[in-house]
């Protein structure tokens, strides 16, 4: 497979899980464990695990991980998703190409959007601070921007600093928001939420890259909630789901991406941001359990999807690259002349030339072991591998204009883990005058 195609896999496997948890457990979900799910998501989505195979020795590898027959013969005549191949093989229908592209130049523009509309409202939100308040004897730290703002917030995605109202300080349950504006400093969610935007704009193909931002904006809110009201009364719990009530219908500058639900216009009370308040409200009212049956299911869901999503790294397997020596080879199809005079090999076995089977590519290596493996050539010259070098025998095809064929035989090196091929030395040539293969 594609790197960007095992990626997309391997990322969107913890979402799927933090998914499906979410709708069978219902009231019972943990959203610190679906918080770290969507975190192994956004990691495997971006980071390209997949390479790793290629960097470690070959002994330390199962023999199922390096590149095989099968493995390179189906890559040789693998389908090509756009139309590099001029009809080969297509297989969508071209206006699908073209809204493809269409739909990955808006989300693009999207991210760009929320981006820049995201660092606008920061910046005049900054505009806006008069006063930096801290206070050692509570541990805490905040800015204060004038009423009518907007409401608590946390702005910045390294530099992050907490915003209060002028007023809200004296509010009987500031310290339950500052837990709560806090937990998202400490989560660094803006920088998450700018990752999730990232998967969109590299995995946007991919359905499930955009349930993770969805996902994760909710349960960014969850988490604070949660952190906000531990250790409280229940009283204490029904104050504060009181006020995010009340602060839920404050208008707010900024992007629905980046806000916390403590603000936010909520034009219709049966709509998504209600459903979101409700579920809020009624997880932070529920007592926890936090006994080791818990978090062993915790740490056995987290261990078994991150192994899920790892597993991804057999399923790559990149295009073999070659070094200058092969640049002299005949990797296409297209007619050549006769070679007249060849330098045939006596002990060449003829035989064998005659069972090369060229009807996926037009050469073919047979490795140490006598396996024939189909090959293309990739317009990379090197790849990311500590390789393992093995001598291979490497066999060209070229149809001649008098309805014959030419076989070119040469002597390279191959890295037995990722296919690279180095040091092709031409040996001979064959000419047959009707082409058997």
């Amino acid at each position: 497979m594609e790197l960007l195609v095992c990626m997309s896999i391997a990322g969107s496997i913890p979402v799927v899980i933090c998914l499906l948890l979410y709708i069978i457990q219902r009231g019972n979900y943990n959203y610190i464990l679906g918080r770290r799910l969507l975190l192994t998501g956004v990691f495997f989505y971006l980071v390209p695990v997949q390479l790793v195979k290629y960097l470690l020795p070959k002994d330390a590898l199962p023999e199922t991980m390096l590149i095989g027959k099968k493995a390179d013969s189906y890559l040789s005549g693998s389908l090509a998703f756009w139309s590099e191949k001029q009809g080969d093989y297509i297989w969508i229908p071209q206006w699908f190409n073209i809204f493809a592209r269409i739909w990955l130049a808006g989300i693009i523009i999207f991210a760009i959007y929320e981006i820049i509309k995201y660092w606008r409202g920061a910046h005049s939100i900054r505009n806006y601070i008069f006063e930096k308040i801290e206070d050692p004897e509570d541990n805490l730290t905040y800015y204060l921007i004038p009423d009518e703002i907007c409401g608590p917030c946390t702005i910045g995605f390294f530099r992050q600093k907490i915003v209060f109202p002028e007023s809200f300080p004296l509010h009987p349950d500031f310290i339950m928001v500052y837990k709560h504006e806090h937990t998202h400093l400490k989560n660094h969610d803006n920088l998450v939420k700018l990752l999730c935007l990232f998967v969109l704009c590299l995995h946007w193909m991919n359905p499930v890259a955009y349930l993770l931002l969805f996902l994760y904006i909710d349960t960014a809110e969850i988490v604070s909630d949660s952190v906000a009201v531990d250790g409280c009364t229940k009283e204490k719990r029904q104050d504060y789901a009181n006020l995010l009530v009340l602060e839920a219908s404050t208008s707010d500058i900024r992007p629905a991406v980046w806000k916390n639900n403590l603000s936010g216009h909520k034009k219709d009370k049966e709509g998504k941001d209600f459903k979101t308040l409700k579920r809020r409200i009624n997880y932070m009212m529920k007592e926890k359990r936090k006994g080791r049956l818990q978090r062993g299911i915790m740490v056995a869901v987290s261990a078994l999807t991150v192994m899920a999503s790892a597993g991804t790294v057999m399923a790559y397997q990149p295009v073999a690259s070659s070094d200058e020596s092969f640049e002299e080879v005949i990797f296409d199809d297209s007619s050549i002349e006769d070679f007249g005079l060849n330098d045939i090999d006596e002990n060449l076995d003829d035989d064998l030339i005659r069972s090369l089977d060229f009807s996926q590519s037009d050469c073919v290596y047979i490795d140490s072991d006598g396996n024939q493996i189909a090959c293309q050539e990739s317009e990379d010259t090197y790849a990311l591998c500590t390789h393992s070098m093995a001598p291979s025998s490497f066999y060209t095809h070229g149809r001649n204009s008098s309805g014959g064929c030419t076989v070119k035989i040469y002597s390279c090196q191959r890295c037995e883990k990722c296919g690279y091929r180095a040091n092709a030395v031409l040996q001979s040539t064959h000419t047959y005058v009707t082409c058997p293969h």
